[in-house]
């Protein structure tokens, strides 16, 4: 069995951000990934055993480093637009903090079909938490009756538009920014 080079794997893990800003995930091949990563094909096969593998694990690494220390945070609080607002504020932080992580995995939710099944999985396990949030949200009354895809999707899903903007363009929001983007998330589903 050959050896494992971080490095390596680090250059492989790198260059498939780059080409999912480049040519996104199904543009995207191992060949493609080898030649940025300045490594063999044959190298990424030490590591992966095909793209959907290779894509899965990448992912499962982004969600940890995105959503490590997520539920302690969430739970630090006890009303749950407390607990939301914190979530959002934690997820600015991480989104632009590590801005090609967030690109890589709203891709990699936005083409499942390219991921391992072992991939979608752990994802979606991450989330667990955030789906209680919008469950206790929902049970507490204190905002609109919606599907939880409609509160993701006008809270968090509206947050990583606007980062996505800013890594885009190389900026970073402003604290005054951030705090305007908590607002209308809240505002957006509150009763």
């Amino acid at each position: 069995m050959r050896k494992i080079d971080e490095n390596k794997k680090r250059a492989i893990t790198q260059a498939v951000f780059e080409l999912t800003e480049t040519v996104g995930l199904v543009g995207l091949s191992i060949a493609k990934v080898a030649k940025l990563a300045g490594v063999s094909p044959a190298t990424i096969y030490v590591y992966y055993a095909d793209k959907s593998d290779m894509l899965a694990q990448i992912l499962i690494g982004v969600k940890d480093i995105l959503d490590d220390g997520q539920e302690a945070l969430i739970l630090s609080v006890d009303d749950p637009i407390e607990q939301l607002k914190k979530l959002l504020a934690h997820l600015i932080e991480k989104w632009t903090t590590y801005p090609k992580h967030a690109l890589f995995m709203r891709a990699a939710l936005e083409n499942a079909s390219e991921i391992a099944p072992v991939g979608i999985a752990y994802s979606q396990k991450r989330a667990e938490v955030v789906v209680a949030l919008y469950e206790r949200l929902l049970s507490s009354g204190q905002i609109k009756m919606l599907s939880q895809n409609l509160l993701i999707s006008w809270t968090a899903g509206g947050i990583m538009n606007n980062l996505m903007f800013h890594a885009k363009n190389g900026t970073t929001p402003d604290q005054v920014e951030i705090d305007q983007m908590i607002e209308l998330s809240i505002d957006a589903i509150k009763k």
